[in-house]
């Protein structure tokens, strides 16, 4: 199995109900397993997301920030399983999240892209994908 985890640390968490980039995804990939979250996900949310992540052989956590920085709210428990080095595993940082930024950073084992918008999420999900 394959996933791809969304994950809305950005200023519009849980006010934006649709995603450009999640329909993307699920049109050119329609084999991933797909998961959103964001600062307000409940500990059911969090469970299926750790689950998925536990089970896919290979999976692309994308985090969108933005530069107001904004905490992770609900999150903070499914915080390090988010991060964890795996093998199969990418995380994509969308846009900035300075705190994010340097916990990344501080992971060296942990395959991680900052990427600037969603056309490069798209990009490196492909390159991703295509190396199993």
């Amino acid at each position: 199995m394959r996933a791809f985890l969304y994950v809305d640390l950005s200023s519009t968490a849980g006010v934006t109900f649709q995603q450009p980039l999640l329909e993307q995804v699920t049109e050119q990939y329609p084999e991933l397993s797909i998961l959103d979250l964001d600062t307000q996900s409940d500990e059911l949310m969090q469970h299926y997301a750790k689950k998925l992540l536990q089970e896919a052989e290979q999976s692309i956590i994308c985090i969108k920030g933005d530069r107001l920085n904004i905490g992770f709210g609900k999150l903070t428990p499914i915080l390090e399983e988010l991060l964890r080095p795996e093998k199969g595993r990418l995380v994509l940082l969308l846009g900035w999240h300075s705190r994010l930024q340097r916990m990344l950073q501080a992971r060296p084992l942990l395959q991680f892209k900052q990427v600037e918008d969603e056309d490069r999420v798209l990009e490196e999900t492909e390159q991703f994908l295509r190396k199993d």
